[in-house]
């Protein structure tokens, strides 16, 4: 997986981004490298699972695969997500939501399995744009 640390500038996809919108990282996790634990907010996951199911953004050929421990050992690719009842394979693409200031908030779709197995807890303000259901537009 790709890293970047939280909230640094947007640059994987950058033309993906439309000009003068200030994009930032969230949830670019590798292995071996700090992030933030913790218990988010009650309905965070559940609308997390569905923004990475229904509303799913930069779509790419490739897949990602969580570099963090698990108990087979290795990787974990593919990543599927039990959301909503249906399985969805997850770190094919990215979550976009807005910040209450205007910025992007970009996450792999791969965020959703750091939250639910590893206890990552996104900065508060992905947490609150989730949570209020901010999505970027498509471009």
């Amino acid at each position: 997986m790709t890293y970047f640390a939280d909230l640094t500038p947007y640059a994987y996809l950058p033309s993906s981004v439309p000009p003068g919108v200030r994009a930032l990282n969230v949830g670019w996790l590798e292995a071996g490298r700090p992030f933030t634990f913790g218990r988010p907010p009650e309905h965070f996951t559940e609308r997390l699972g569905l923004l990475c199911r229904d509303q799913p953004r930069a779509r790419s050929m490739g897949l990602h695969a969580c570099d963090q421990p698990h108990p087979s050992g290795g990787p974990l690719v593919p990543v599927y997500a039990d959301i909503g009842g249906e399985s969805v394979m997850l770190g094919t693409a990215e979550v976009r939501v807005v910040s209450a200031t205007g910025e992007w908030l970009v996450a792999p779709t791969l965020v959703h399995h750091y939250v639910t197995h590893h206890g990552y807890l996104p900065p508060p303000d992905f947490v609150e744009a989730v949570l209020a259901g901010r999505v970027a537009g498509e471009v």
